[in-house]
């Protein structure tokens, strides 16, 4: 199997991306870096090379949209490749190579989780405001703050698909103001977007694994005016966009390759040594995430016994990048 990895990268430290592609060897690991953010950033692993005209990347902004697409075309243009899988800078492999090449060399078109937007009462009422209106708009502040008074006081969540929901409901009438509001948006006709029968929303985590030719049917729908134009005005529109574009696409789709660590709020929790027994025995190839230092006790351990790789650096070349690390006796 020929897998080409795409990581997206802006903040991350150049060894924490560094050593991730060396895990990866001997695919190719194409990086998708956002200079603007970190000039000071090379990679010397020879499996790895970077996109070339970066898009302006960034927390919860289509950019970052544009980017993994701009890459997902780059990939395409410029290599042979079977299967493509979209990781962060701070993912890492938590089994080896050579079983994730067996894994993917099946019959399944697509590895991705999602939800489905309007059969699922917490999926609706957590994000759909977003899916159905544009950011900033006065109809999108609307159906946030109902979406918020419709869970009330509740603290039940669902960690799934590799995001999560808010769950139960407020008590009294206005959670019902709020679903009916929120319902009656999800229609097109009202909330004057292109979902309907032959384009069902769909939820979960952009971190796809995929065959070129799902690949290049996601290329070419974004690249589509009304597609594009339109996801580009919702708040975060990745956790949209990849599932509903892929779920037009594949007949035959196996779960996401991630493990992803529970959120705390809008923002992914990183593991530690402490969920090595959770890592262990994880059904998954990809874990996200973990510190965005190389040296990490966790990293290493997860590299070692998990992935079956020698970690990069090595003791001896610890020196030679972190003096600092060898002057305080740490290395």
């Amino acid at each position: 199997m020929k897998i080409v990895f795409v990581i997206m990268s802006a903040v991350a430290r150049h060894d924490t991306v560094e050593q991730l592609a060396r895990a990866l060897a001997p695919h190719t690991v194409l990086v998708h870096h956002d200079f603007s953010q970190s000039p000071d950033f090379s990679l010397g692993a020879t499996n790895a090379r970077f996109v070339p005209e970066p898009k302006r990347t960034g927390w919860a902004v289509f950019g970052f949209t544009e980017g993994v697409f701009h890459s997902l075309r780059h990939a395409l243009d410029t290599l042979d490749f079977d299967y493509l899988q979209l990781l962060s800078p701070t993912c890492l492999p938590i089994q080896p190579m050579r079983q994730f090449e067996q894994h993917v060399s099946g019959d399944i078109e697509a590895h991705f989780d999602c939800i489905d937007l309007l059969n699922d009462r917490d999926a609706l009422m957590s994000v759909g405001y977003r899916a159905f209106t544009p950011e900033g708009s006065l109809r999108h502040r609307v159906l946030r703050r109902l979406s918020t008074d419709y869970f009330g006081d509740s603290a039940l969540r669902r960690d799934e698909a590799g995001i999560w929901l808010h769950s139960g409901r407020g008590r009294g009438v206005v959670p019902w103001i709020a679903r009916a509001a929120v319902g009656a948006f999800s229609h097109p006709w009202i909330g004057r977007h292109p979902f309907g029968a032959s384009l069902r929303p769909y939820y979960g985590s952009p971190w796809l694994g995929a065959r070129r030719h799902i690949v290049q049917g996601l290329v070419e729908q974004f690249e589509q005016p009304e597609i594009r134009g339109y996801f580009s005005r919702l708040r975060i529109a990745d956790e949209f966009l990849v599932a509903t574009l892929l779920m037009r696409l594949v007949r035959r789709r196996g779960p996401m390759h991630h493990l992803i660590q529970r959120y705390n709020q809008a923002h992914v929790g990183e593991f530690g040594l402490e969920d090595l027994g959770t890592l262990r025995t994880a059904q998954a190839w990809f874990a996200r995430k973990f510190p965005d230092d190389p040296l990490a006790p966790v990293r290493l351990h997860v590299l070692q016994e998990l992935a079956g790789v020698a970690p990069w650096p090595a003791a001896k070349e610890v020196c030679a990048l972190r003096p600092e690390v060898s002057a305080s006796g740490e290395g």
